[in-house]
This record gives structure tokens, sequence and C-alpha cells, in this order.
């Protein structure tokens, strides 16, 4: 059957127990053995096997063209895992524009964790090549059209690079979907989809996949984690899942075609410096995504106001037909502000807006953009942010609470030491002159956490141990435990004789402004 019709049958199953033509719900988490202690149907425990899981892991893996699919609890679960089930010292590849939520949790969590990351620009093949370091480079991620510029990465090229440094290529290929292109048909060894946007497409559902070319070591040390970690869906969401997969390819070819009538409608608009679309001839990507994509260019597209970021901000405001809201994929078009919506760490641009093309009609699109845009702000365009290795750098530092400020070839850093220690090989920062802890708290920490509101105070220091209080915005702050193991206590043990371990004594719970809040940021 062609991949429209495993689709729309659901792989063509058939409850064999009651002849339903739509599957059951599967809501258990434990599964009966018999009494000799065999388990009945082979299922045992919700995060080893279910059978909910089953059908649309298998649909998947059919639309992938893989050996093996894996859902997980949601896209970040999912794409997460392949670098959860790496070693301290592993190297990465990871491009500049990605994801904003796992480009931030690989900031925050893999870097802690000893993970290598080399961010690099990864629609310049030659850049990946640079990249990769044959013996150590265990992961190459890509994600094309990349999130929120839709660049395009050639899939083939880039795995021909991977596997001559013996990593593994994955890709994100959430916005594509199967739909539009196959990554594992152009040699990539996994495929990533946050479930979550086109997969399930109504809104309605958080999950994520990998789908792999065969089911070897690599996968089996994921499938192991998702069992480990609990990253799984419950019973009720693969279902709806699969009642989402059904219509994939009406839905993402329609949407894809909207998205197409929109981008051309606006691609010469004077109130736009640029509209971002991999289907518009203009597009640096345009050719790999004739290559690689069958059918259509996907159904996001990103637009730049031309009076900068309060013109941006104006025209969103304006919109009456898209939502203003976070995510992409389902039936109704959603419209976001991307830049402030990532935070003082993104690459996107500040008059860029983020558009989800839904299942509406073009027309009524289309007027709704236009009406936005037809009372501009004065205001000067914003610049580009750099999209070099130092900027890809810097954006690191940044969402771990610190900064770097370049001056030729001078490079200063700022805030927190946790944010700057790890990546401190990348640079060629001066080394701290203190030999005390005195000295390394006065002259090296505190003028670095000022900038914060905060402030690294000395408790005592006994027998090699050495208590802190955090105090100001670090008291309470989520990157507090980030100052005081990666930055605090490697510079002390650096520079201090004698030192066997800094010992956190703030009551963080008492921080009444901290300068990271706990909470979502």
């Amino acid at each position: 059957m062609r991949p429209e019709t495993s689709a729309a049958q659901a792989v063509g199953h058939v409850d064999p127990a009651t002849g339903a033509v739509t599957p059951p719900i599967h809501m258990s988490t434990t599964f009966e053995r018999d009494a000799e202690g065999t388990l009945t149907a082979g299922h045992e425990y919700i995060r080893a096997d279910n059978p909910a899981y089953e059908q649309p892991e298998r649909l998947l893996a059919q639309l992938e063209g893989g050996d093996t699919a894996l859902l997980f609890s949601s896209g970040m679960a999912a794409g997460s895992s392949l670098f959860c089930v790496l070693l301290p010292g592993d190297h990465v590849v990871a491009p500049r524009i990605m994801y904003w939520g796992l480009r931030k949790w690989l900031s925050e969590f893999a870097l802690s964790w000893g993970i290598d990351i080399t961010w690099a620009d990864t629609t310049d093949i030659d850049g990946i090549r640079a990249a990769v370091r044959p013996g150590r480079t265990r992961l190459v991620w890509i994600e094309t059209p990349a999130n929120p510029t839709w660049e395009l990465t050639d899939i083939a090229a880039a795995a021909e690079v991977a596997h001559e440094a013996h990593a593994v290529l994955a890709v994100d290929s959430t916005v594509a979907t199967p739909v539009l292109t196959r990554p594992l048909e152009h040699g990539a060894d996994l495929v990533v989809h946050s479930a979550t946007k086109f997969l399930n497409g109504h809104g309605d559902v958080l999950a994520g996949a990998v789908v792999a070319a065969t089911d070897g070591p690599f996968v089996q040390r994921v499938r192991a984690w998702r069992r480990g970690a609990g990253a799984v869906p419950g019973g009720f969401a693969p279902w709806l899942l699969l009642r989402g997969m059904r219509t994939l390819y009406p839905r993402v070819r329609q949407s894809s075609a909207t998205a197409l009538a929109i981008a051309e409608h606006f691609a010469d608009d004077p109130r736009l410096t640029a509209v971002l679309y991999p289907g518009l001839a203009s597009h640096p990507g345009h050719d790999i995504a004739r290559r690689q994509m069958a059918g259509g260019f996907a159904a996001m597209l990103s637009m730049r106001v031309r009076d900068g970021a309060d013109a941006a901000a104006a025209t969103i405001a304006r919109l009456q037909v898209f939502h203003r809201a976070t995510s992409l994929g389902g039936t109704e078009s959603l419209a976001e502000h991307r830049g402030p919506a990532e935070g003082p760490s993104t690459p996107v641009p500040a008059d860029l807006l983020r558009f989800s093309v839904g299942l509406e009609h073009p027309d009524d699109l289309i007027a709704d953009l236009d009406q936005a845009l037809d009372h501009g702000v004065d205001g000067d365009p914003a610049p580009l942010p750099p999209n070099d290795a130092f900027g890809a750098l810097r954006r690191t530092v940044i969402a771990r609470g610190g900064d770097l400020r370049r001056s030729g070839d001078a490079v200063t850093a700022v805030g927190s030491p946790g944010a700057v220690e790890p990546v401190r090989d990348q640079l060629d920062l001066p080394a701290p002159t203190a030999t005390t802890v005195e000295g390394v708290l006065a002259d090296v920490v505190n003028p670095a956490v000022v900038a914060h509101g905060g402030q690294v105070v000395l408790v005592g220091h006994t027998d090699g141990i050495v208590r802190v209080r955090l105090d100001g915005r670090c008291q309470g702050c989520a990157m507090a435990q980030v100052t005081v193991r990666q930055g605090v206590e490697p510079l002390l043990r650096r520079h201090v004789d004698g030192i066997r371990a800094v010992v956190d004594v703030t009551d963080h719970t008492a921080g009444p402004d901290p300068y990271y809040p706990p909470t979502k940021r």
C-alpha cells in the first residue's frame, strides 16, 4: 500500500476481538502473568511496552521507511533522549538555528553533563565537516527546515560527513513530516518528531517519536533510557496520535499549498524585508528543498517586518484570523512574535513573525495579514543576529545566566561564572590571579554576578570545605546550582590549594526576586 493508504487505515488494523475498524484504547499500566509466571501477551508494564504504542509506532516506522519507532511523552523527551544516552566527553554537532527549547536544554543540561557541543552552520556542509571530530563526535544533529528561519540542510551530504566521522546522523523532521521528506532514504540514521505538532495535527496531544533506520545498539540504549526515565506517554495519547495521523497526508499537503500561496503573495511586499519560506525561489535553500522535499515545502513560514521590532509587535496585535499562540501543526493558523518568546539567548531577529498555516481558506489568511501589515510603525529595521561560531557560543552562555562581549580580538565574560567556566577552553579569557578563597570571590566571582544584582558570600572555610551563601538576586535563582558547581567550585579548586568541596548553605526558598525565576522563562 502507498503511505497515504496506510495512514488513512491506521496500517489496515481491525480489532480481532470485536471487528472494530477504529482501534481500541488501552489504558492499563500493567499486564497479567499466567500461573507459571509467563506474560500472557508479552506485555509487562507501561514503561517497558504497551499495546497502546504498537500501532502508531508501526505506522510511523512504515511512513518513514524505518526499522523501528519509539513513542515518547513529548518531542523534548524524544529529542533529548539521543543526547542522554551519550557519555561524558562525547562530542556532538548541533545547528546554530534550531528549535529553541532543545537548544536551551542543550545549553543548560547537556553541557552540565560533560557533553561537548559544537554549534555549526549546518546549511554549509563544509561547516559540518570542519565541526566533526573523527573518533570523538558521536552524534550530528540537524533540523531541516530549521525553526524559525526555515533554513535547509542537505541530508544526504550531512549523512556522508557524519558517517565518515563514525557518527550517527539524527534529523529533526517535525516540520517536513514523512509526507514531504523521508530522511532515512537520504542516509540519516534517526528521525525525530515532536508528534505534538503535525503528526497529531489537532493541538490535543503531547508526544514525541524517534524512528531508526536499524534497531542497533544506539537505538537499544535509547529504548532503555525511555523505559528507565519513564519518558513514555499514557494510554490515551497514542490513540489520539493515531487518530491524527490518519489525516496526516491531506492536512500537510493542503496547509503546505496555502503556505506557498501566502509566501508568494507577500514575497515582494514593501512592508516586509523578507519572507522566509523554502518554496520561494529566492530562499537560499530552495534547490535543496526541491531535491529532498516532495509534494510541498511545509506549512511554516516567517516574515520580517520592515520597520523593526515595534512594527512586528503592532502587526501581530492586529491579526484577527490567525491565533496568537505558541506551537504549530494544527488545523488552525497560529502566529507568534518569535524573538521575545524565546528570550535573550535567541538567534532570531527581533522583527521576525512566525506563522503556522492551518486549514483555513488561503484568501482569509492573506486578507488578515494584509490588514495587519497596513499600519506600520516607524523605526529602524532590526539587524540579523550574527550566525557565527562566537554568536552560537554566546547564546549558550546567555542561556546559562551570563554573557560574552567581544572588542576586536578580546573577549570578556559577564554574569554567572557557572555560565562561562564550562566553555572557558573555547575562549581566550585571562586567568584569575587570586590565590585565596576570599580573593577569588572578591576579584572574579562577585564582579561577574553583580550584573545580576547578586553576591556570593564566604560563610566559612574549614579543612578544605568552603561554605558559601548566595545573596540578592542570586538567592533562589534557577541557575544557583550551576553557578556554584560549575563556576565557583572549579575556580576555587584551580586557584586555591587544598579545596575539597564547596557547599551552598543558602536558604533559596527565601529568595524574593531571583534573577532567573525557577519557573518557565
